[in-house]
């Protein structure tokens, strides 16, 4: 992608923002840039929503409102995602029936949505169906989803030569239902396709070969179904096998869109199906180029049934050397070989699904996008942890334009040995995007059950957790379009997190999308960091579970995943560091433990270790599967096993070109003297998490506290001779860090972060400045510090001191001044249940109100309050702390906006809004809608509307669900300090 700064403008071509500096550029302006980017982030970084039109219906004017509710948010843009409900979603059928999908009603309402959105600067993405998979009613029996039948014929050495082979019974689906296939006059599927005939010795099983099996296709006549054939003696099994559709529809398609999926490894269902989409939407849209519409969605592949494509067979003897036919009985009967034969042959057969996917799907989609001037976009083959899979993943997601993964809040779904959540792949997608240069790593995000009681700081946690492992943009899950007269919180799909503008808090969430704008553009913007690199095999599937579970380096180091296409074809050595080209650089390459490899990786690393390359890992088993490898890779197999046998494993690292017998580079990077990249005392605590990205010499280091407390710690980073500056994603303030230590390779400082928080430490190119040296705070450990644009502060009860020199100088503490404490006046909005006015004595939750108008009140209510402070003295700051709130708060002093706040702590600098004496202070909190809907159910009352009449994915009714502390909750104090300048 092309990516250009002229004349100090930064202009962004393509989706992702990538920059790149002219020939004699300064590494200072490209700082500039980014420090830019960081405080007002572009389109490219902002999250998108998964836009979600309910059974299809639309309304036109809301739409519009909806797109400029988005634009005002700070979202960058949306997913155009037609999805029909479960019935248990819409029990009171409240939501009707829209038009077919990409008929010319749909087309409509999809021209309009896009040129709406274009003059609103966003973008836009259609799913390429109504729910998922790929598919319509346009697909015709011939593109659609295929399996295989078989008929079964018993016959002995004295039954006659010629026998009619039945067809076979086309068999239930999974459900036991009748299939949705095509059929002619003649009873027999639309689409039929004979693929072998093969001939097994009854009662055969625990074979190790396939000499015993005879394929008697080429005397087998299709158009009278007969068998010319005479058995040797004994009885035989013969079997017909057949292609026909399997009858697989889309999972949740609106009413009137029903339909059946594509075959998806068929590469002329791939074109029929994205070009239907780019003939119908072309003549509307014109010229895609200039048009909002920048990407095609390919939702994950979930399907279910067993799959079968033609082209099967001859893709199979292209890969492996040897025919499938007479390994077609073991599909149905896996016991008619013996195990190590039927696991080689299901090796072979997975992967030649993989190829044919990526190939005839993924790369194919890709191809015709960009001919038309559009991108690609997916889940490829996923989301793999949870369902049937048959790509390699890495090549899948590589394949695309945008490799998408996708996480969820509050739900898991572990693996049975409880250490893989299946339903978090994140560090899969950013591997992809990063080896395959990709760019963007989208995640489809907050996918939940919890319809409507969350908020921002809620859904904050999982976002910081998915940054520190590689995403970089997100697309909510999502934003149900929501057409006049439904009313509020209105309808919803049965799944997400309801991001719309039906939320309560909605009118105040700008900030944190520009939250999350900011980290996804330093992450989009910057080079991922790792001092390792991962083979993880050859496997299909072959899955990256999350970071640090399956496979991990040791605390302090992180680590990359390269597949085999990438390792064969990339990867170099280079003054003994693996190296992809523009990708990174890494001072191990670890292989793990693989019980099988590709020949071809075998002899790649035996020429990485020739090369200077330092290999962690045990001995590999040789290539897995049957595959009849032509003599030239058997050499090279056997040469590159040779490395292991010749090589001795020495004692220390720092021998470059051996392979070390060890699965833990750890070891390794320590015997090579690379200290970790980033560490601190109680590191195998996992209290901080981190993720490291670099460009043109600025270091960028994400550090998120994972607990609810107050964390403070003496970081080191692996960095020396630069300016470390805090980059705060909340507010978008820069600040310098003015106490540290500088020992050796380490810089080392005290870092403060509240519950949950994340800052971005910053290792720039610039000259670094004077600074303080670190000293212990109270009981002996890290200060607790604060940087702040006035300077830095403590925030410990008493003070502490920092070091110049010799010199010691006091850090002031912030001290509470007051706590506003007496009644409070509270407005409420009319006609919500609550009084329009109400005197709290103290600050308490709405659900502890004695009137049940407030206890279940759900909206925006404003808080009122005076209070008196003396004038400042010089240099003195004064804050202004609210304590506790749920959700999200807006706050103004003597009229003059100070901000909203939506993650701890909920403080703000108020200094140049006071005046002496008498202030008056205005507070507005937003909470969520579970309360109000819980009371309705409670109370019979009516203030509530959706087709959602249960909460947790249908399972809770409301009147069970607990009512949420709402509210400003406090203790409201006044804090004054002094800050130390740098």
């Amino acid at each position: 992608m092309t990516r250009w700064i002229i004349m100090g403008a930064l202009i962004l071509v393509g989706t992702a923002t990538l920059l790149s500096f002219r020939i004699g550029q300064k590494p200072s302006d490209e700082l500039i840039v980014l420090k830019e980017g960081f405080k007002r982030p572009p389109l490219p970084a902002r999250p998108k929503v998964y836009w979600w039109w309910l059974n299809g219906y639309v309304d036109t004017v809301r739409l519009k409102e909806e797109l400029r509710a988005i634009k005002n948010a700070g979202l960058g843009g949306v997913d155009i995602f037609e999805i029909g409900l479960p019935p248990a979603s819409d029990p009171n059928r409240i939501i009707p029936a829209g038009p077919a999908f990409m008929g010319d009603q749909s087309l409509d309402v999809i021209q309009m949505a896009i040129q709406e959105a274009g003059k609103l600067n966003l973008e836009v993405g259609l799913n390429l169906a109504s729910s998922w998979n790929a598919g319509g009613s346009w697909v015709q029996p011939k593109h659609a989803a295929k399996t295989l039948y078989f008929s079964k014929t018993t016959l002995t050495g004295s039954s006659p030569a010629r026998v009619k082979l039945p067809f076979p019974t086309i068999t239930p689906d999974r459900q036991g239902n009748p299939r949705k296939i095509e059929y002619d006059d003649t009873g027999r599927p639309v689409y039929r396709e004979d693929v072998a005939v093969i001939a097994v010795p009854a009662g055969a099983g625990n074979l190790t070969d396939t000499s015993a099996i005879i394929n008697v296709t080429k005397h087998f006549d299709a158009a009278s179904e007969t068998l010319a054939w005479q058995a040797p003696a004994g009885d035989w099994d013969v079997y017909r096998y057949v292609c026909s559709n399997s009858g697989e529809q889309l999972i949740r398609p609106t009413p009137n869109s029903l339909g059946p999926i594509i075959d998806h490894f068929d590469s002329t269902a791939t074109e029929m199906h994205l070009m239907y989409f780019i003939d119908r939407l072309k003549p509307r849209i014109g010229d895609f180029r200039q048009s909002a519409l920048k990407y095609l969605y390919l939702a994950s592949y979930e399907a279910k049934e067993f799959t079968w494509t033609s082209s099967l067979p001859a893709t199979f003897r292209k890969l492996h050397g040897y025919d499938i036919y007479k390994f077609l009985p073991a599909i149905y009967t896996p016991a008619l070989f013996a195990s190590n034969t039927y696991e080689g042959f299901q090796v072979d057969f997975t992967k030649t699904f993989s190829e044919l996917m990526i190939n005839n799907h993924y790369r194919k989609s890709k191809e015709i996008c960009n001919r038309y001037g559009l991108k690609i976009t997916s889940e490829a083959g996923g989301p793999g942890h949870l369902h049937h899979i048959p790509v390699e993943t890495l090549k899948a997601l590589g394949s695309l334009d945008i490799p998408r993964g996708e996480f969820w809040y509050n739900r898991t779904f572990f693996d049975k040995d409880s250490i893989v959540d299946l339903i978090w792949l994140v560090k899969e997608i950013a591997a992809a995007s990063h080896i395959y240069k990709r760019g963007m790593v989208e995640e489809e995000a907050f996918t939940s059950y919890w319809d409507w009681q969350e908020g921002p700081a809620n859904l904050k946690v999982i976002a910081d957790r998915a940054f520190c492992e590689g995403m970089n943009r997100l697309v909510i899950h999502g934003f149900p379009h929501n057409p006049t007269g439904f009313g509020y919180p209105g309808i919803a799909y049965f799944a997400g997190t309801h991001y719309n503008d039906r939320r309560v808090w909605w009118p105040k969430i700008k900030p944190f999308n520009d939250y999350l704008a900011r980290i996804s553009f330093i992450l989009q913007n910057t080079d991922f960091v790792a001092d390792v690199l991962h083979y993880y095999g050859d496997n299909v599937p072959n899955l990256v579970p999350p970071k640090n579970t399956r496979f991990s380096v040791g605390p302090g180091y992180d680590y990359e995943i390269v597949n085999t296409e990438v390792l064969i074809n990339n990867l170099t050595v280079d003054k003994g560091e693996l190296v992809l080209p523009g990708v990174g650089r890494y001072k191990v390459l670890s292989i793990g433990n693989e019980s099988g490899m590709n020949p071809q990786a075998l002899a790649k690393l035996k020429l990485l270790a020739e090369q200077g390359a330092i290999i962690v890992g045990q001995k590999p088993a040789g290539s897995a599967g049957l595959t009849h490898q032509p003599k030239a890779s058997s050499e090279v197999a056997a040469a590159a096993n040779q490395l292991w046998t010749t090589s001795a494993f020495t004692r220390t690292a720092r021998e470059n070109g051996k392979i070390y017998a060890t699965t833990e580079p750890v070891k390794v990077l320590e015997a090579l003297q690379v200290s970790p990249d980033f560490s601190y005392s109680d590191q195998k605590a996992g209290t901080l998490d981190y993720i490291h990205s670099a460009r043109n010499g600025n270091d960028f280091y994400l550090i998120r506290n994972t607990t609810d407390q107050w964390v403070s710690r003496n970081c080191s980073f692996r960095q020396q001779g630069k300016a470390p500056q805090l980059w705060d994603p909340v507010s978008g303030e820069i600040v310098p860090v003015s106490v540290y230590d500088q020992t050796g390779s380490q810089a080392v400082m005290p870092l403060t972060l509240p519950p949950h928080g994340t800052y971005f430490i910053v290792f720039t190119n610039e000259k670094p400045a004077a600074h303080y040296q670190v000293t212990a705070g109270a009981g002996g450990g890290p200060p607790m510090i604060q940087y702040t644009p006035s300077g830095f502060f403590s925030l410990e009860k008493s003070p502490s001191g920092v070091k110049k020199g010799a010199t010691t100088q006091r850090v002031d503490v912030l001290s509470p001044v007051t706590t506003l404490t007496g009644a409070w006046n509270l407005t409420f909005p009319k006609n919500w249940g609550a009084p329009e006015k109400a005197s709290f004595p103290k600050l308490m939750s709405w659900t502890e109100a004695p009137e049940k108008g407030i206890r279940y009140f759900s909206g925006i209510a404003a808080y009122q309050k005076s209070f008196a402070v003396a004038k400042p003295a010089p240099n003195e700051r004064i804050y202004l702390d609210l304590g506790d709130m749920a959700e999200v708060a807006e706050v103004w002093v003597n009229n003059k906006p100070m901000g909203i706040t939506w993650a701890k702590p909920h403080r703000f600098d108020i200094t140049d809004a006071l005046i002496p004496g008498t202030n008056q202070l205005k507070v507005e909190v937003a909470n969520t809608w579970s309360n109000r809907m819980t009371g309705d159910a409670l109370t019979g009352e009516k203030f509530t509307n959706t087709n959602i009449v249960k909460a947790n994915k249908n399972l809770t009714p409301w009147g069970d669900v607990p009512l949420k502390k709402s509210g400003l909750l406090g203790p409201v104090t006044l804090w004054t300090v002094k800050p130390l300048k740098p």
